[in-house]
């Protein structure tokens, strides 16, 4: 059985959006206060709400540059640097959208280190593709 890249593209970008969808549910029961004991278990089984953010900001960044940036073979270093860096300004973007979204919710509370966490999250899965990326690039070679 032959599987086309297009389809091995809509896999890698299904499994992101099952991951984001998953990470704004638990945003939204927290904030709806739904849930709760089985969060807390969550974050426990993280190490704690500042590693839970760390770990799963390392998981999008990830899985968002693993689905959406070219690493073809005919693609170059500074491309994907662009393009990965998009991807992760994107990230970073929503990220802050949701911490500025619990200063507003009466149930939640704006943290600078749960940003500062989520954005160092991002910023590993970033090194870890690109440092990834070149390790292909230099094996091919």
């Amino acid at each position: 059985m032959f599987i086309s890249q297009s389809q091995i593209r809509m896999l890698k970008v299904l499994i992101l959006v099952i991951y984001g969808c998953l990470l704004i549910a638990l945003s939204a029961f927290k904030s709806a206060e739904l849930f709760l004991p089985t969060i807390y278990q969550l974050e426990a089984f993280f190490g704690g709400d500042k590693l839970m953010h760390l770990k799963l900001s390392i998981g999008l960044s990830y899985l968002a540059l693993f689905a959406l940036v070219k690493t073809s073979s005919d693609v170059t270093l500074l491309s994907v640097l662009l393009r990965a860096f998009a991807v992760c300004t994107l990230l970073t973007s929503g990220l802050l959208l949701d911490e500025l979204h619990q200063a507003l919710v009466s149930t939640r509370r704006f943290e600078w280190w749960d940003l500062a966490y989520g954005m160092a999250g991002i910023g590993i899965g970033f090194v870890v593709y690109i440092l990834g990326f070149l390790l292909r690039v230099t094996i091919k070679r």
